[in-house]
């Protein structure tokens, strides 16, 4: 009883070993969850709405403001004329959230007042949490430019 057509019988692991079964259980358990935090926020459902809101309208393929282009991927990773907007897991580095952290009045704060909504503190630690678990932007994904 227990075997059939040369199959292991793990009866006495599972009775005898509880205990390192459950641990094991365990790690893989949390290791699994740690990879799914490391992930990041989710691009499509919680990133690019951030993005299309507040930047996009002035820096997209017909209006590079600063020669920055947020509508692609490419663009985005690119850049603009005086820096470097994503700097992949660095948030602290990254110019994007650096300008987004100035005061409202500050000349160089994004977006500038009466041009875009500017993001809410849960919305800049989430495009930190996105940059810091690398700054995944799906290929081919195209951000929408808001109606004026």
């Amino acid at each position: 009883m227990g075997r059939c057509c040369g199959q292991v019988d793990l009866r006495p692991i599972l009775i005898h070993r509880p205990i390192q079964m459950k641990s094991t259980i365990l790690f893989v358990a949390l290791v699994m969850a740690g990879r799914a935090a490391a992930a990041g926020p989710d691009f499509a459902k919680e990133i690019a709405p951030i993005l299309e809101a507040s930047c996009v309208k002035c820096h997209n393929s017909t209006k590079a403001k600063g020669k920055l282009n947020m509508q692609t991927k490419a663009g985005a990773m690119k850049g603009g004329e005086e820096s470097k907007l994503l700097v992949a897991g660095k948030a602290d580095e990254s110019e994007m959230i650096k300008v987004l952290l100035l005061p409202e009045d500050d000349d160089d704060a994004m977006p500038p007042k009466d041009k875009a909504p500017r993001p809410d503190k849960d919305k800049i630690e989430l495009l930190k949490q996105w940059i810091n678990a690398g700054a995944e932007w799906p290929d081919g994904v195209e951000l929408k430019v808001p109606a004026k």
